[in-house]
């Protein structure tokens, strides 16, 4: 509505200017312009917000439903316990979990088991991929971490939930060996840095368990 209004109203300006023999050309040239950088910046997300990621809800999947992959099941589960107990482990001296790291072939079920992760810790799930966060702008993966993580903190705030689980399907393409990528201006591990710190914890926020 408006945004209607709005135009109506840049109509009826440039027919007035028109009127009384102003060029208007040049307006629109300006805005077409700013409509240019703004859907260049803001909507590609060169300095927006992250909104590639996909939330989905922690319910409905649970480690009985996941057939076969045992071992994966019981390790993955031991590994949870930390976040589960976290005060009993912060109470024995034990650092927190900070990330798990599960490898596998396609389609031996990483992502149920993520899922099934997140419902056990009856936390939120917040998935991505590796290559939504490589641009060729530095400093732009970088934001798109920072951006996760702080969407992971406030969706678990709004569901009133004490831990959020961000997954990252197949986080090779960002997680290489730091200095390997020659280049391309240093965007890689610049990223890979902003992820090693949110994963750190330097930040540190009791409220929320990443």
């Amino acid at each position: 509505m408006i945004k209607e209004i709005v135009l109506g109203m840049l109509i009826g300006l440039s027919i007035f200017l028109v009127w009384i023999g102003y060029n208007v050309l040049p307006i629109f040239l300006l805005i077409l312009l700013g409509g240019l950088i703004y859907f260049t910046i803001f909507q590609k997300g060169l300095l927006g917000s992250f909104n590639a990621c996909q939330y989905k809800p922690s319910g409905g999947i649970s480690f009985e439903e996941i057939g076969g992959q045992d071992t994966a099941k019981n390790e993955l589960k031991e590994a949870l316990e930390f976040l589960i107990k976290s005060d009993k482990v912060k109470e024995m001296g034990i650092r927190p979990l900070k990330g798990i790291l599960l490898t596998g072939p396609p389609g031996t079920g990483k992502t149920l088991l993520a899922k099934a992760a997140a419902a056990y810790t009856d936390s939120v799930f917040v998935a991505t991929n590796g290559s939504e966060f490589i641009e060729m702008y530095a400093g732009v993966g970088a934001q798109r971490v920072r951006s996760i993580f702080k969407k992971a903190r406030d969706l678990a705030l709004a569901e009133k939930k004490n831990s959020s689980i961000i997954f990252i399907d197949e986080i090779d393409v960002l997680a290489n060996k730091r200095g390997t990528h020659k280049s391309s201006h240093m965007e890689y591990d610049q990223t890979l840095n902003q992820l090693l710190v949110e994963m750190d914890g330097i930040r540190n926020d009791d409220k929320i368990r990443i």
